[in-house]
Parts: C-alpha cells; structure tokens; sequence
C-alpha cells in the first residue's frame, strides 16, 4: 500500500518536499472539483467534520486513480506557501519603526509569494489581555481578515500608531504569484492543511483585498536586485521615508554566502547613502518557535533586536521588548 504512494510522491521535482507536495496535489485536484469519497475527509471541500474511518484508503485510491494529474503537478509545480496570520507578529514591529522614525514606510517584501502580507495594513487585528497589558486592537474593524493570536508574556506591546502610512510598497520572489489567476491561488489554497478551515477562510478574504488593491511583485532574485530596489525606494521619497526590508520564513531557503550578500547589499546602502534600513526577519530558531528579529542598518552603525518570539505561523506572540 505505501510503496505505490511512496514511488508516486518520488515524482516530486528535485528541491522540493514530497510529502507536501503530493498532499498539496490531492487537495489541488480536489478543489478544482474532482468527485471522490476523499473530499469527505477534507472540511474545506465537504464543509463537513472529518468522518473517524481512516483516511489512508480512500487517499490511496484517489492517489492511483488520478495519477497522471498528479504526477504532472509534481513535476510542475512548487511548494510555496503565503502564511497571512504571520502579520500579527509583524505589526508591532512596523509600529516600533514607525514611532522611531515619524515617516511613512517604504516596503519591500523578499519572497512575497502572492503578496497578501505586502497588504496587511488592510486587515484588522487584536492582540487579547495578557498580565498587566490589555487587549489592543488595529485596522480596519471592517476588514474581511481579521487577526488574532494567544498573545504570552508580561510585556506590554509597543504603540501602533492609527494609521501606520505606508509610502508604497513592493516585493521580490522568483515566483511571484498573480492574486487575479484562479489556477494560482487554488494551488496556494491547496497547500493549505485541509483541516486548517479557518485557514482557508482567511486566505481567500485576503485574495479579495489582493485582487481589488494588487500588490506590486518582482519577478527575480533578491540577492541580485536588492541594491536597485534600495535606489528606487530612495529616490522614489527623495528621503522623506523609511526604507523596510521584511521576510517571514525565507532565509533559511537561501545558501549561507547569498544571506551574507543580501545582508551586506543592505548595510553598505545604508553607510553609502547616510539612510537608514531596518531589516525585519521572522525565522525558525531551530526550536519549536520563531524569533521575530529587527537589524537597523546605520550610516555608522547596525543595531541587532530581538524583538519576539512566536509560533511560526503566528498563533502565539510573546513580545520581548525593544531596548
């Protein structure tokens, strides 16, 4: 039985994960209406608790009776994911700058994705009590994606300015994805945990903000094209901004000698042309959480906070300051 599933997740393209990959597949064909007794084990399609019987049988069946789409998936296709919940720990962090700074913010997303996070001043979030601090909440109380999480800790959240302006905004992935192209965002949605309803809620609510307010996307390699990013969002505010570079889970995706690149592109802008850059990075720590990290890059100095650790896609936030 898990030989079969085993050679035919093997049809994964180098570079990617084949587990999720062929659970990303079934789920893609799923959703694009393929009729079979697995959707019943899928909430998001049937809108239905999971039934107790094992999946695994149903699963194989689907798996070699739709072999050929799925190994043509397989091989096409990559795994990228656009986890919109991870801007609830990004927040305070552009409420931290935008209080330092007093500017509007310039952005630029390294590997976007779809670009749903580039848009999360459009969305609305609450941060519950917890110890001496109370709940806080911001946005738009109208927004179709609404934010929370289990916030942990005694210290209190940085002030979020209403509203944080954003000057404009950009992101750079080497695949970018279209919000407006219904293949697409299928397969985004496909990669989501099927149990993982609200998930699927929230994405496609967020699709609708992307679709009416596209986000501006770069095709290429960060790396690469990091140093004209930097020169463009500069002349573009004539320095009347706040120049924020932010990824969420893409570092490590990176060699170890392409981080040291990127990283050092941004320092030496920042000596070069006397402009400040903050770099805010949400990466695993190695243990079963994220550190949510913020670099400022100074024309004589680099400053390195650690501002938070949290789960990686954002269900707990436990701020740790910002001295």
């Amino acid at each position: 039985m898990y030989a079969e599933l085993l050679a035919l997740a093997g049809e994964t393209r180098i570079g990617q994960p084949p587990p999720n990959m062929l659970f990303g597949a079934a789920h893609f064909l799923l959703l694009a209406g393929a009729d079979h007794p697995l959707a019943a084990h899928y909430p998001a399609i049937s809108g239905a608790e999971r039934p107790f019987e094992p999946a695994l049988p149903a699963f194989r069946d689907f798996c070699l009776s739709q072999r050929a789409a799925l190994v043509e998936l397989l091989q096409s296709r990559r795994m990228q994911t656009n986890v919109i919940q991870r801007c609830i720990c990004l927040l305070p962090a552009f409420g931290l700058i935008t209080s330092e700074t007093q500017r509007p913010l310039t952005l630029i997303e390294i590997g976007p994705s779809a670009g749903l996070n580039l848009k999360w001043d459009r969305y609305h979030y609450r941060y519950p009590a917890s110890g001496p601090a109370t709940a806080l909440e911001w946005g738009d109380p109208e927004s179709g994606v609404g934010l929370t999480t289990e916030r942990r800790g005694m210290l209190v959240l940085p002030p979020l300015p209403e509203p944080i302006e954003v000057g404009s905004r950009r992101g750079i992935d080497l695949n970018p994805i279209d919000a407006g192209d219904a293949d697409a965002m299928r397969w985004l949605r496909a990669l989501i945990w099927p149990e993982h309803v609200e998930r699927q809620e929230r994405m496609s609510a967020a699709v609708a903000i992307a679709r009416q307010h596209p986000p501006p996307l770069i095709r290429g390699d960060a790396v690469e094209l990091i140093p004209g990013l930097l020169d463009e969002a500069l002349a573009e505010a004539q320095g009347d901004t706040s120049i924020v570079v932010f990824a969420t889970h893409v570092l490590y995706q990176l060699p170890r000698d392409e981080r040291v690149r990127l990283l050092k592109s941004i320092e030496q802008f920042a000596h070069e042309t006397g402009t400040r850059v903050d770099f805010i990075s949400m990466e695993a720590s190695g243990a079963d959480f994220s550190e949510l990290m913020l670099t400022t890059y100074g024309p004589e100095e680099r400053r390195t906070r650690k501002l938070a650790e949290a789960n990686g896609h954002g269900r707990w936030l436990e701020w740790l300051g910002a001295s």
